[in-house]
């Protein structure tokens, strides 16, 4: 975190710091769904103040707080500028009416691009105020007296105040009695809340129609691969009889041929047995 405006031009002049580091952290974080007092935050949970560097000299403090009020109330706005010519020094320090506003903005503005300007966003863990001094106004030693901080931002709070609106008063109040409440169920071992316990709930009967409807897929599948088989059981026992069909047909085929042949014979023999008796009766008559 930065401390003070006089360390933040060391840390905006610094080229060490690497944003696409910060970058794999939130990304680490996201992929193991660190949170609470897991997550890198969680150190920087006691200040509301963040610092932002990189910014164009030509924006104003309204125009940070513009960009930055997406993420929460802004209560403080401090853009460095030059005591002698009033220029922007390109970095400010800006402080959240809700301290969680602080995450998201890191997250989010760290290395955002702005009007072709990488911003560099970081927590603040002890933020010193600047000090002013009235010229027109001296101490006993002839010293001017320093003047009281005074944040710019709703209702002039904002430097070591929080909760200061009423709206964010009811937000913290119901933020500190649902975190009461979710301690008392854990203590008790019962559902941290009804939204928990809905959304479980809601998980498994979402688990139990998966694995149901994966059942009936199965199911379905197995009884079609049945009919399958039962169909193809059919179709090869009807090939195997049209198979000893056609063989029996081949066998009777075959056996009809040779049928033939045989009467040839038998008729041949017959005629040689009349052409000898012939010759027979020939010499007998020839002889008398």
């Amino acid at each position: 975190g930065i401390a003070s405006p006089s360390e933040g031009v060391l840390w905006h002049l610094d080229k060490m710091y690497n944003v696409n580091a910060q970058r794999n952290i939130q990304n680490i974080e996201l992929e193991q769904g660190l949170e609470g007092s897991r997550s890198w935050h969680h150190q920087f949970r006691h200040s509301a103040y963040i610092y932002v560097g990189g910014l164009h000299p030509g924006l104003t403090e309204g125009d940070v707080v513009i960009v930055f009020s997406q993420f929460g109330e802004v209560v403080d706005c401090n853009l460095v500028r030059d005591r002698t010519t009033g220029k922007s020094k390109g970095f400010a320090f800006i402080c959240y009416e809700d301290q969680r506003s602080t995450n998201l903005a890191v997250d989010n503005m760290s290395g955002f691009q702005l009007l072709k300007r990488t911003l560099r966003v970081d927590h603040c863990e002890k933020y010193k105020a600047p000090k002013e001094f009235d010229e027109n106004d001296l101490d006993e030693n002839g010293d001017p007296k320093m003047l009281e901080y005074k944040a710019t931002g709703a209702e002039g709070k904002g430097y070591q105040v929080y909760n200061a609106l009423d709206t964010q008063k009811k937000l913290a109040d119901a933020y500190e009695d649902k975190r009461k409440h979710l301690e008392k169920k854990q203590a008790e071992g019962a559902p941290e809340d009804e939204d928990e316990a809905w959304a479980k709930s809601f998980e498994e009967n979402i688990k139990d129609i998966k694995e149901s409807e994966k059942e009936k897929k199965r199911l379905k599948k197995l009884k079609k691969d049945k009919k399958e088989l039962k169909q193809m059981k059919k179709e090869a026992k009807r090939l195997k009889k049209e198979a000893k069909k056609a063989k029996k047909e081949k066998k009777k085929r075959k056996a009809g041929k040779e049928e033939p042949a045989d009467g040839k014979k038998v008729k041949k023999e017959a005629k040689s047995e009349e052409d000898s008796d012939s010759d027979s009766s020939g010499s007998s008559d020839s002889d008398s």
